[in-house]
């Protein structure tokens, strides 16, 4: 009767400890997973981490029920605190010294994106006041009649720009054609440096990018 009251304890404490890990792993996966509706993995892994340490009280305190002593309550309950604490500074460092990088990367390639628009911009107005004066003292051609030849069918409003890639955003618009003067537009729309991105708006980033405008006239 004794040999089997023990068989029953021992099956009884490992289908809770089984009940125990699958409950875990299903509400951590399942808060993270609830919480990734963006591009900010962050958003999704303090999720997780709360429902981690939400877990893990709940897991402490069953542990630790009656007939546990004491003095081992109180030396479990400390660690737990401890260890949780300094986990959550860590990752709250981490967070933010990601967030930095991220922050600096932005301005950097705002900085590569200003001088390629000038570059960009530059060109087919330096090809143009070229043509212009190879006319000699006689122009027969006005400025904009040059950049008509070299840009075929081009008016007001038209971008000029052709993408070097698939994901190349910026655009350079004819903004003014006239006879004496030609002003160029350049924009590059690119996400802003911490801004999370609803999956609604993944194919389209209307409001949700940072456009960068600059003009150049010749």
């Amino acid at each position: 009767m004794e040999k089997e009251t023990i068989t029953f304890e021992i099956k009884r404490e490992v289908s809770i400890t089984l009940v125990w890990i699958v409950a875990g792993m299903i509400i951590v996966t399942s808060t993270f997973l609830i919480a990734s509706q963006s591009v900010d993995l962050w958003a999704s892994v303090n999720a997780g981490g709360i429902a981690v340490i939400l877990y893990l009280i709940a897991l402490v305190g069953y542990s630790l029920r009656k007939p546990v002593p004491r003095k081992t309550r109180i030396a479990v309950v400390t660690a737990t605190v401890v260890v949780l604490v300094i986990t959550v500074f860590a990752c709250v460092r981490m967070e933010d010294q990601t967030r930095w990088q991220a922050g600096m990367l932005s301005d950097i390639r705002a900085t590569i994106g200003r001088g390629i628009m000038r570059s960009e911009m530059s060109k087919p107005l330096l090809v143009t006041l070229d043509q212009y004066h190879r006319q000699g003292r006689n122009k027969k051609s006005s400025l904009a009649d040059v950049f008509k030849k070299m840009h075929s069918g081009v008016v007001v409003g038209v971008n000029i720009y052709q993408p070097k890639w698939k994901g190349d955003s910026m655009s350079v618009v004819v903004e003014t054609l006239n006879p004496d003067r030609i002003v160029l537009v350049s924009q590059e729309v690119y996400v802003r440096k911490g801004a999370a991105i609803p999956k609604s708006q993944w194919k389209s980033r209307d409001g949700s990018g940072k456009v960068h405008s600059y003009q150049k006239g010749a």
